[in-house]
């Protein structure tokens, strides 16, 4: 049984892969003496994260910090300064081209920021964006523009707006479907499959036709990242 940590940049995530299932698990529920590898995922400062070094030591483990290299699992990476890429992006990417391995692939992954990358069938990463997430680019509007506000009330949706809370919702909305139109444009392909995750993942798969939601993309990146030292 493996523990997989995903350390982003507001919160920290785990889950357990056993037999090949992935489960996400609380921090008083991991089995510590079943364990055979942890293995994380980190973004954010996981400053939090000397107990579970403490605990891994205890029984012989150690803490696996996964990293970005210039290929993996049967991925090239786009960046030349490979180090530079988010080890959340290149483990997203990962699991895509794993998961589908036949189909080009745009990952858009929406949490405190915005995250867009491309993978072909043949396993090119093709590069991507970063954006504010949604909630900080309400929050960068509302705070800077005196007469722009917004509520927690209003819903989302893919239209033009017929007031101002509407306006901030649905143009943040716009903005980052608006990612996933310029991708398939850019990669000529626009039956490309959208592979969405993350705190708004879900929102955004519902607009986007065809699109598929996996809410443990990082953790099965992970998961790939440790079975394929290649």
């Amino acid at each position: 049984m493996k523990l997989l940590i995903d350390v982003g940049n507001t919160a920290v995530k785990y889950a357990l892969e056993h037999e090949g299932r992935i489960s996400p698990v609380k921090e008083s529920d991991i089995e510590w003496q079943k364990l055979t590898a942890i293995i994380c995922s980190q973004v954010g400062k996981g400053a939090g994260l000397q107990w579970v070094e403490s605990r891994a030591s205890e029984f012989g483990l150690v803490l696996e910090q996964a990293q970005v290299s210039p290929r993996r699992a049967g991925v090239t990476c786009a960046y030349p300064s490979f180090k530079n890429l988010g080890i959340d992006r290149w483990l997203a990417v990962l699991a895509a081209h794993a998961l589908y391995p036949t189909q080009d692939i745009i990952v858009i992954d929406s949490g405190t920021a915005t995250t867009v990358d491309v993978v072909t069938a043949q396993g090119i990463h093709m590069g991507g964006w970063i954006l504010p997430g949604i909630d900080l680019m309400i929050s960068s509007i509302t705070a800077r523009a005196e007469r722009v506000f917004c509520d927690e009330n209003t819903p989302f949706a893919a239209e033009f707006a017929k007031n101002t809370p509407e306006a901030v919702k649905n143009g943040a909305l716009a903005a980052t479907l608006g990612l996933v139109h310029s991708a398939k444009q850019q990669l000529n392909n626009g039956s490309a499959l959208v592979l969405c995750a993350g705190g708004y993942g879900e929102l955004i798969k519902n607009h986007i036709a065809s699109a598929v939601f996996d809410d443990l993309l990082v953790f099965k990146g992970l998961s790939v990242w440790w079975k394929n030292p290649q």
